[in-house]
């Protein structure tokens, strides 16, 4: 490629959006124009979208943005298309013999033509050319190619036959189109436009990318995009005119067509719901496969060392960053970029977005990016190559680059108005930034902008129960939210679409465009490769189906073919079988939500969720009363500890011993098995031994001499053979005394020193030199001996014999799998490291957390979030990798070894300072978990402030406590002075008040947080805070679950109330309610008690007393009549103690007292007395003076 001058700058105007051409400018005439510049484009304005297509109008907008730039194009008008179809004649009768006869010559089962993507497109131009041959000698008369289109296509869209015979009618279609010799003013056309190119670039033979631009392709409101092919590397004006019809051909590919029938289809659907016939009249028009139109962009190709796509959003879930709409998110590889547009590779996933000072923040989670595309120097076009691992799992963007990349995609998005922007970029061998493709996003904005304050969460989900025990098969990226399930249909190519039934699981290494039509009516999609901007991510969000891709276990992937599976999207698992599914969340419109003096927050734990609930941030009294960091570890898989040591590089030493130790555990389990008969291992033991001590050797040998000596000296063999056999059985005697130990142990070693009579001697301590000496010998011998029958067959039998009997055991109790973990975790962990980029424990610790932080603060912008240290329990980490290295197995981990006892990770202090610092997390503060007494809670504070330098009241931050505990509401006064504020965690305060234990189904009837031990409890904590004027918030399961404690605690003052995203929206509503009431505090217990009445007339209706509910009015009435009943109850199973009706009067008896013993107890309690006990306990003496505390505390600005 020679070079003259080139002109690579970006553009520099001042103004950042393109500008219309300037009055007196030579008018364009758009009704015989075929080509088309950038400039051209933006003078005529939006209308130009209509004549060159969605892609060639924003390629000219970019091209246009100061300090963007953008590769040289030309715009190949849809004037082009139509002439090409009316000036052009096929012989309709060639055309469809040459196609029927092709069909029949192909095996379409052969699996070289299922699995090569590029098998239709080769069909079809060799059917064309076999065509263009016989079109002299043909019979018959030419019609317009037009004519011959529309005869092809008519009644395609409505049509029920197979996706076969529609892809037939497509082929007829683009060979008919290849056959014909383009018409000369287009071809010429073409060519200068491709001269053209080159002499803007200062280049000469300048590699082009051919791509469509169809009307409403990438525009704002259709993404319409892929549907028509793109040709790279085309180098030279006839190669140009030649793609330029390829692309005209592939405007009635199959999938192109198929889009447009199904989107007639869906209107024609929505028309007879709805009764408005124009829906589907309109799409008729619109859609209608005779309207095709196609306009091409000729676009110099850049040589890419990195390609990528930039979104100015979140794809998943289109957050746009902090309140200044920042975030730009980045997916990056190597080579081409239809890597990444195509799916497959795993890409770097960035986040960038700005911290308040200034600074860009990059946040970043590696790839795999094992292959690249590349341009083909000899054949032309572009090739796959591999990738090596070292390069694979290296970063392809810089944090520089990745800066330079956000400013552009910004620049863009305000270029169009600040909308979302979809954008492709590359960096070239000089680092040169070029921006090749942008367009408007269509999920997020259609969205935003037609439900500007509505979040749609609304979906089906895996039923919590089920995802504890359910099969994970395979795990990936949660590409589009939500749950599906069916039967697998793994497909090779879009040939195989004919597999896909409604309901299916769509499976493929990775989807192309072809593959729409079947994800249309999938349940779900997976696809081992791929990233958040690929092909199948986009589709799937734009379907609203879940999908789960880069699973990068293609083998595994394919054989689930004919499989039932369930799809899980929302946590980017697959689990075997079909399991229960559950309608989750609704409609959130943040207009409607009513004001409230009781702030409502959120429980948060995955990143996902908040980035897609980031506009909860507008609602003016929003926090974030829980944010929980195990969902984070838990993505981190190992345990902390483990991590540290293989820092320090003591793992190694830790492994071998807890190897050692779940070793002499099977051993002693072998012994116990063997002794009570139900193992055996057959171990010849007199030739055994006899072999081992090479007795048996020397009997055999005195054996062979004994016949060919004189009689004296075959007594004297004999005297030698008694006195070797005495020897041997005294061996023997000492093995049948470890008989025991000689059957468990599969170390040859071990056996030698048995059978020798040295085991006893070595267990015994050596202190003195002699002593150590003797060790040091028989250690020697034992080794000699072991050398010398090693290789002996009935030494190996017997070995092996013992060891598969181990194995057997230990496979049967589970020690199997935890060796086998403890001898991978080594592995395990290099391998995490190096596949995320990290090069410590620390670092993929650190970073991995303080990230995650960063993303949380970064979505919910200027509002405070509360970050509660870990508290995994002693089991939870023990399921980390390493975990069973440093935790020991608890009875009940709920009252065991968590929270601050555990004292709060260093590392987990350093990743919170680094969100709150580098990431610009200022809105993030910390919450202590469990903490059991005041000391505790003192010394935790104390070393978070003189190790870590972490004080209440730098850069804002705050320090709060969970109060879960009974002490922390018995001694409310003393912890609350150490802290700026309590968050009531309701889940753990609630067993320990109660003794229960929330995991144990046999007492799940206790636990219930409406119980007036725990109400006593939460009050108490409420009113500590407002008499020492610090903040009390909620961050338990109870608001959510509890219509009363939302109620109780709005009532009582409590700053804010934390409840699951689910129940949000609703717990608004129930707030402002309550509050219109207007209830002090000095009659809250009042309130209480009637709501209880109220729930107890419920519970009586519910369950056919109605009549009792209607008889009664007052609590006190019906505990009598309660009271009454279960006297009688108790009569019938006394009198029957005895008779086989015992057990019915029983069932009866406890049924009626589960219906409504708590219901009559919680309608009839004193409620206003334990009001009255946990204001005093709080420190106050009347309710007036609580009152005051209140007013003073609500005037305060959290």
């Amino acid at each position: 490629m020679a070079k003259t001058k080139a002109k690579d700058t970006p553009r520099q105007e001042d103004a950042t959006s393109a500008k219309p051409a300037k009055q007196g400018d030579a008018a364009i005439d758009t009704a015989t124009t075929l080509i088309l510049t950038g400039a051209d484009i933006v003078g005529i304005g939006e209308e130009a979208e209509i004549l060159v297509g969605g892609k060639n109008y924003n390629t000219a907008l970019i091209s246009q943005i100061a300090g963007i730039r953008a590769p040289q194009f030309r715009a190949v008008s849809s004037v082009a298309f139509h002439r090409v179809l009316d000036e052009t004649k096929v012989n309709a009768s060639l055309i469809r013999e040459v196609v029927n006869d092709g069909y029949r010559r192909v095996n379409w089962n052969d699996e070289e033509v299922n699995s090569d993507p590029e098998y239709m497109k080769n069909l079809v131009r060799d059917l064309a050319e076999e065509a263009r041959g016989k079109f002299a000698d043909a019979s018959g008369t030419a019609i317009k190619l037009r004519t011959f289109i529309n005869n092809v296509v008519e009644g395609f869209a409505t049509s029920p036959e197979g996706i076969d015979q529609l892809r037939k009618r497509s082929v007829l279609v683009q060979v008919a189109i290849l056959s014909v010799d383009m018409p000369a003013e287009v071809r010429e056309a073409v060519s200068n436009a491709y001269n053209d190119i080159c002499r803007d670039a200062g280049l000469e033979d300048v590699p082009v990318a051919v791509r469509s631009s169809a009307a409403g392709e990438d525009s704002r409101k259709k993404a319409f995009a892929g549907l028509q092919d793109t040709y790279l590397n085309i180098v030279g004006a006839a190669q140009a005119v030649k793609a330029y019809q390829w692309d005209c051909a592939s405007a009635y590919n199959l999938r192109s067509m198929t889009y447009r029938r199904e989107a007639i289809l869906d209107a024609v659907a929505a028309a007879e719901r709805t009764g408005d016939d124009s829906i589907a009249e309109n799409a008729k028009i619109e859609w209608a496969i005779e309207n095709t139109s196609l306009s091409v962009c000729i676009m110099r190709m850049i040589n890419p060392v990195i390609s990528g796509t930039a979104f100015a959003a979140d794809t998943a879930t289109g957050c746009r960053g902090t309140s200044r709409n920042d975030l730009v998110s980045i997916d990056a590889s190597y080579g081409l970029g239809e890597a990444v547009v195509g799916g497959m590779v795993t890409p770097d996933k960035l986040f960038v977005f700005q911290r308040d000072d200034g600074p860009e923040v990059v946040i970043r989670n590696m790839g795999y990016k094992d292959k690249k595309i590349v341009y083909d120097d000899k054949e032309g076009g572009t090739k796959l190559v591999k990738v090596s691992d070292e390069e694979a799992y290296r970063w392809a963007l810089s944090l520089a680059q990745a800066e330079e990349v956000a400013r552009g995609v910004r620049a863009i998005s305000v270029a169009y108005g600040g909308c979302i922007m979809d954008t492709e970029f590359c960096i070239d061998q000089s680092d040169r930034l070029w921006f090749v493709q942008a367009r408007p996003e269509t999920r997020w904005n259609e969205e935003l902008e037609r439900h500007p304050h509505t979040i749609f969460m609304r979906r089906m989900e895996v039923e919590k129960k089920a995802v504890a025990t359910a099969e994970v098969i395979l795990e990936g990226n949660g590409a589009s939210r939500g749950a599906g399930q069916g039967m697998v249909r793994f497909l090779r190519s879009a040939l195989e679409l004919n597999k896909i039934q409604k309901g299916d699981v769509l499976a493929a290494e990775r989807t192309d465009p072809d593959m729409v039509p079947g994800m249309r009516v999938a349940s779900a999609i997976l696809a081992d490769a791929g990233g958040d901007t690929s092909h199948a991510a986009i589709t799937s969000r734009e379907l609203g189906i879940p999908a789960v891709i880069g699973i990068q276990r293609a083998e595994t992937l394919r054989a689930l073919d004919g499989q039932y599976v369930t799809v899980d999207g929302s946590r980017g698992c697959v689990y075997r079988g079909l399991l229960p599914l559950q309608e989750v969340g609704g409609e959130m419109d943040l207009s409607q939500l009513p004001a409230t003096k009781t702030k409502v927050g959120l429980i948060l734990a995955d990143v996902g969720q908040a980035l897609f609930l980031s506009r909860l941030r507008n609602v003016p009294d929003f926090e974030v009363g829980l944010l929980r960091a195990e969902f984070m570890l838990g993505n981190i898989g190992v345990h902390p500890q483990a991590l540290e040591a293989y820092d320090n590089g003591t793992l190694p030493t830790l492994i071998e011993a807890k190897v050692k130790e779940l070793d002499a555990k099977l051993t002693k389990i072998v012994r116990e098995q063997l002794a009570a008969g139900f193992i055996n291992v057959q171990i010849k033991l007199r030739g055994y031994v006899g072999l081992v001590t090479g007795l048996a050797g020397e009997l055999d040998a005195l054996a062979d001499h004994a016949g060919a000596r004189g009689t004296d000296e075959v007594m004297a063999v004999h005297r030698q053979i008694r006195e070797l056999e005495k020897r041997l059985d005294h061996h023997l005697e000492e093995v049948t005394r470890r008989l025991d130990l000689l059957k468990t142990s599969a170390d040859l070693a071990t056996h030698v020193a048995i059978i020798l009579g040295y085991w006893d001697e070595l267990q015994e301590k050596a202190v003195d030199p002699d002593a150590i000496k003797r060790r040091y010998e028989i250690k020697a011998r034992i080794e000699e001996r072991a050398a010398a029958v090693a290789e002996d067959p009935m030494v190996k039998d017997t070995l092996s014999k013992i060891a598969a009997m181990r194995q057997e055991v230990a496979r049967q109790v589970g020690i199997k799998g935890q060796i086998d973990d403890l001898q991978s975790l080594l592995g395990k962990i290099r391998k995490q490291l190096f596949s995320r980029g990290f090069r410590s424990g620390k670092e993929l610790y650190v970073q991995t957390l303080s990230q995650g932080l960063g993303l949380f603060a970064m979505a919910f912008h200027g509002k405070a979030i509360l970050y509660r240290t870990t508290d995994f329990k002693s089991n939870e980490y023990r399921n980390l990798l390493g975990g069973s290295l440093f935790e020991a197995v608890e009875d009940n981990p709920m009252l065991g070894y968590r929270g601050v006892s555990r004292n709060i990770h260093d590392w987990e202090i350093e990743s919170f300072k680094l969100a709150r610092g580098i990431f610009g997390g200022k809105n993030l503060h910390i919450m202590l978990p469990f903490v059991r007494t005041v000391e505790e809670a003192t010394s935790m504070k104390r070393y978070l402030e003189r190790v870590h330098k972490l004080h209440s009241g730098d850069d804002g931050l705050k320090m709060f406590i969970m109060s879960e505990i009974p002490s922390n509401a018995i001694l409310a006064k003393q912890f609350i002075q150490e802290f700026d504020g309590f968050s009531i965690g309701s889940n753990d305060m609630t067993q320990m008040v109660l003794g229960t234990d929330r995991d144990n189904p046999a007492l799940r009837h206790i636990y219930d947080e409406e119980d007036p031990a725990v109400v006593w409890a939460l009050l108490v904590t409420i009113f500590a805070g407002q008499k020492y004027g610090k903040k009390v918030g909620f961050c338990g399961q109870g608001v959510s679950n509890s219509l009363i404690l939302r109620g109780l605690v709005a009532i009582a003052g409590i700053v804010c109330a934390s409840v699951v995203p689910d129940t949000y929206f609703r717990t608004k509503f129930d707030m402002a309610h309550v509050e219109a009431e207007d209830i002090p505090v000095s009659r809250l217990g009042e309130w209480l008690g009637q709501q209880h009445l109220e729930r107890l007339k419920t519970v009586l209706r519910e369950n056919k007393y109605e009549h009792i509910a209607k008889k009664y009015d007052t609590a006190a009435d019906i505990k009598d009549w309660y009271d009454g009943e279960l006297t009688r109850l108790a009569e019938q199973l006394r009198e029957n103690l005895e008779s086989p009706k015992a057990a019915f009067y029983r069932q009866e008896m406890e049924t009626f007292r589960r219906l409504f013993h708590k219901s009559v107890l919680y309608a009839t309690w004193d409620w206003p007395s334990t009001v009255y006990d946990a204001m005093r306990q709080a420190g106050f003496d009347s309710f007036k003076e609580q009152a005051e505390a209140l007013a003073a505390q609500r005037l305060k600005k959290w």
